[in-house]
């Protein structure tokens, strides 16, 4: 039993769970207890504990990955950051300071023959290790001689580890060792074998089918040919032919991007003779995809080192020249610091063009400003290297072998596989924005509370979500001779320690509370292998891990725009109603809201926002039934071909039984309608089996097989129902914007209308004023004509130089003739304004170019943009420095003003003190003045605290 004692908090609230399990021991070793406390707790533990070795084993890689990063130096970043480590924490602790000073060792030549030698041995050293840190799980059933049907069975070789908990180094079973290896090991009669390995790595699936054969150096590349020779047969070469193995594997091109990387869904029955194909094949390959989860944060990192070291570091030359012309910002953080911690953080946003230089804006980090924090933020650090040290060197070694290693794809990357990255789409995720926190973790309600230290509840839980997106992994899995299962399928990045929702987990976890006679064949296992595939978001209880309830995440999702769209409907025709009501009561003064109801009406977009996010969730949901249909498919292909090998099975072993235990009785019974004749055995007697025993486990298997592909029609049932809501709630949102254009058409109509009775009014307005200019222009011709001071008119007086009618004529005539042909020909001919148009820039750019004004202004680069932008800065300065007076001053008036109020508030106590003494020495307590002076002495103090204030007023009017 755990003695939970040691634990640094409530019991009820604890990471690990109150059983004593292992999974819940080893949490409690490194989660609760201190470093003194962790050996009596070991000691405590029977040898034979399987608790123990797991505390020991995960000792012993927790020293050897130490010893990795300390040999590894400063050339790698989990060595410099195992180093920092160290450093700091002998600055936090001074009594551990006895570490050497930073020293970095130098680089060697990379082309020289010992740096090319070291280099090997490196990737060597890290290929074994990741071998021998990984483990293969290994399930057995056996059926004894007094069982009736096959029990979980825990081999010896393995213990302590009990089923279904019993592992095998990588490394082992893929060892060409027939004393260690168990693949190689002989399979007993009535026993099945599980091997799973935890990744779906092709090169690891290959050594093991060799190994489970017996056969070495198989050539597998390239086409399919039968050999010349009987000897050059190989059973490995004949499962793993090319259209069931290698030619089922799509984007494997180094022009395409490592996530397009899959194989083709499929379940084949494959028969390994190679002189006689069999019938009915006993061997079985299934390839299926099935979805699961993973934090954004280990996604991001797996994307990231898939991209180091796949096909994406090759990018086509095309590429290079589109992304050159391609405007794309980049944003990269920059830590900078003395010993490496980020105290400011350097964001530089750079650009594809070569004329726009970088921009540099650097803010200042408070996060591991302290000794602690730093010491913290780097032990956090060391601690997600270690646990993806394993699986970054799996990638780095397998990723572009031949044959490759398939990672983990996303839900975009398994349907959009033409993408070169969708880190966008993977975050734009129904269950990242689900799952993700607020961007604003800390509203300002929590800083007017009383504790303002401690943020509310809902800050607090908001601050500890964890965004997590959906993914796609794969299932392989081979069944071998009726006896053995070998499958394969990633687990989560990262995750070396137990993981609540893993699919393996969840396999032994639901192979240790099965029935007595769950598993009567390989069969029966392989559908509870699939079932545990395809049931991962659809399983309703409640993980103890983070796992998201996607399926809620996509109601919810769907309800919020459902409700969004109803209120955007009610909003929509209270505007109607409201442009309506103002439109036909026009006399009314109106008060801006007829305005606002029309711009309402032509925005449209909230609804297309709501339109766009839907639009996503439907992406999403349809990837998700693709998925699930294609499991589907290979579900029902799956049930087809194992119905005949069950009753083959059955035939097979109910004939050895009968063979076992009828030795002596007659092999010529009469067949009756009870007794079944067995077909398989052509040569001996013939065996009679009982019809019943043969179409039990016959009916048992084929009812777990239909009952498995009704279990993935309800789920994808379940999926169409959200995708019909999702499709009414998209429905709805196209008629409310169909709606919405035909109001608009409806208000520009009504502009229309009242465009053309303003129009009407003008020319009403026009009218009048033509009527007007055509009474008053003869008016005024013959008022200029007789106001004229001619001779004709007023006389011929001595004296007088005036002129005749002939003389005006002859100067207004020509004149006005003029000024009306120019102003024509200026209207209505190009010509005219051309020829001008040409003489004038002709003889300004002479006028410009010879006299060097042209040059000369070049030169100063003066232009419209500049003077805007430099007025911009000078502005934006002098009003910043207006704002910091204004401050400042502000600043010195509140330090003024709490000055006075401080010297009043003492003087007004020492005076308060004082009266009460002299009040206190006078009165008698026999006298009716001292409630007399009891009675005055708040009136006092009330006058004296309004003479203080009058002071200090009157202080801060005069300016201090």
């Amino acid at each position: 039993m755990i003695d939970y004692s040691h634990c640094q908090s409530r019991v009820d609230r604890l990471a690990h769970g109150t059983s004593p399990s292992t999974d819940n021991a080893v949490l409690h070793f490194f989660g609760c207890l201190r470093f003194e406390e962790r050996q009596s707790f070991l000691d405590s533990l029977d040898d034979s504990d399987r608790a123990k070795q797991r505390i020991q084993d995960e000792n012993t890689r927790i020293q050897n990955m130490r010893n990795i990063f300390e040999m590894e130096g400063h050339n790698t970043a989990a060595g410099s950051l195992l180093y920092r480590f160290k450093v700091t924490l002998g600055y936090r602790f001074p009594k551990l300071n006895n570490l050497p000073r930073p020293r970095i060792d130098p680089v060697p030549n990379a082309r020289s023959a010992e740096a090319r030698r070291n280099l090997k041995r490196a990737e060597e050293r890290e290929k074994e290790f990741v071998l021998e840190d990984l483990n293969a799980n290994i399930i057995y059933f056996k059926k004894e001689k007094h069982d009736q049907h096959l029990q979980p069975y825990d081999h010896p070789k393995f213990l302590p580890s009990k089923f279904p908990d019993q592992k095998i180094k990588l490394s082992q079973l893929l060892k060409d060792d027939s004393d260690s290896n168990p693949l190689m090991w002989k399979c007993e009669e009535n026993m099945i074998r599980y091997f799973h390995l935890p990744a779906n790595n092709m090169e690891w699936i290959e050594e093991a089918i060799a190994r489970y054969y017996d056969e070495r150096n198989v050539q597998l590349s390239g086409p399919y040919q039968k050999p010349r020779r009987p000897e050059d047969h190989s059973k490995t070469r004949m499962l793993l032919r090319p259209q069931y193995w290698r030619g089922l594997q799509h984007g494997n091109h180094i022009g395409l991007p490592t996530h397009t990387r899959h194989m083709r869904p499929r379940c084949y029955p494959i028969s390994t003779d190679y002189q006689n194909l069999e019938p009915q094949p006993k061997n079985l390959a299934l390839f299926m995809p099935y979805l699961h989860w993973e934090t954004d944060r280990r996604r991001a990192r797996s994307a990231e080192v898939v991209r180091r070291y796949g096909n994406d570091r090759w990018t086509p030359f095309a590429e290079v020249v589109d992304q050159r012309h391609t405007p794309v910002n980049v944003s990269k953080m920059k830590r900078i610091s003395s010993d490496g911690f980020p105290e400011h953080i350097t964001t530089i946003i750079e650009a594809a063009q070569g004329w726009c230089g970088p921009k540099k804006i650097t803010l200042k980090s408070y996060q591991g400003q302290t000794l602690l924090g730093k010491l913290l933020l780097l032990a956090a650090a060391l601690y997600e290297e270690l646990d993806a040290y394993t699986d970054e060197k799996m990638v780095k070694h397998y990723l572009t072998s031949n044959p490759p290693l398939h990672p983990r794809r996303t839900l975009d990357q398994s349907y959009y596989w033409t993408l070169r990255d969708t880190r966008s789409r993977d975050r734009d995720q129904v269950v990242y924005r689900g799952t993700a926190p607020p961007p604003k973790l800390l509203h300002h309600q929590c800083r007017k509370k009383a504790n303002k230290d401690r943020p509310c509840a809902q800050c607090q839980e908001n601050a500890s979500k964890v965004p997590r997106v959906v993914m796609v992994d794969q299932l392989w899995m081979w069944i071998l001779d009726e006896n053995t299962v070998i499958t394969c399928f990633p687990k989560r990045f990262g995750r070396n320690k137990p993981d609540v929702s893993a699919v393996q987990k969840c396999i032994r976890t639901r192979l240790r509370a099965a029935r007595i006679d769950e598993v009567r064949s390989v069969y029966d296992l392989a559908i509870i292998i699939i079932d545990q595939c395809s049931r991962v978001f659809f399983d309703r209880t409640q993980s103890e891990d983070l796992q998201p309830q996607v399926m809620d995440c996509f109601g919810n999702a769907i309800g919020r725009v459902t409700h969004k769209q109803s209120i955007a409907f009610d909003h929509f025709w209270e505007c109607t109603r409201l442009a309506s009501k103002r439109y036909n009561s026009r006399n009314e003064p109106d008060n801006g809201t007829a305005k606002k109801s029309q711009n309402v009406l032509l925005d449209i977009n909230p609804e297309g926002d709501l339109l766009r996010e839907i639009k996503d969730i439907m992406d999403e949901i349809f990837i998700m039934m693709l998925i699930k249909k294609q499991e589907e498919t290979v579900a029902r292909t799956f049930a087809k071909h194992i119905k005949p090998l069950i009753k083959k099975t059955a035939y097979l072993s109910n004939a050895a039984d009968s063979r076992t235990s009828d030795d002596d009785s007659d092999s010529s019974r009469r067949h009756d309608d009870g007794l079944l004749a067995s077909p398989v055995l052509r040569q001996g007697p013939k065996i009679i089996i009982p019809r019943s025993a043969v179409s039990e486990d016959y009916e048992w298997t084929s009812s777990s097989a239909n009952e498995l592909v009704e279990r993935i029609e309800s789920q994808l049932q379940e999926l169409k129902y959200l995708q019909d809501a999702a499709e009414n709630a998209s429905l709805a949102l196209k008629d409310l914007l169909s709606l919405k254009q035909q109001q608009a058409g409806v208000v520009e109509a009504r502009e229309a209308v009242k465009q053309g009775e303003e129009t009407l009014r003008q020319g009403r307005a026009i009218m009048l004023f033509t009527v007007i200019t055509i009474i008053f222009l003869p008016m005024t011709f013959f008022l200029g004509v007789f106001g004229m001071n001619t001779t004709e008119l007023i006389g011929d007086a001595p004296g007088s130089s005036n002129w005749k009618y002939k003389d005006v004529f002859k100067f207004m005539i020509p004149i006005s003739s003029v000024v009306i042909t120019c102003s024509l020909c200026l209207a209505f001919s190009k010509l005219v304004r051309a020829v001008l148009s040409y003489a004038f820039n002709i003889s300004w750019t002479y006028f410009i170019t010879q006299t060097s004004l042209y040059v000369t202004w070049r030169d100063t680069s003066l232009n419209s943009k500049w003077l805007h932008e430099d007025r911009k800065v000078k502005v934006n300065a002098m009003k910043t420095r207006a704002k910091q007076k204004a401050l400042e001053e502000k600043m010195k008036q509140a330090r003024r003003v709490a000055k006075l109020e401080s010297d009043a508030k003492q003087k007004r106590e020492i005076r308060i003190r004082s009266g009460n003494i002299a009040s206190y020495n006078i009165a008698s307590p026999i006298t009716p003045t001292m409630g007399t002076a009891a009675f005055d002495t708040p009136r006092r103090n009330q006058r004296l605290r309004s003479s203080d204030l009058e002071m200090t007023g009157a202080v801060m009017q005069n300016g201090g």
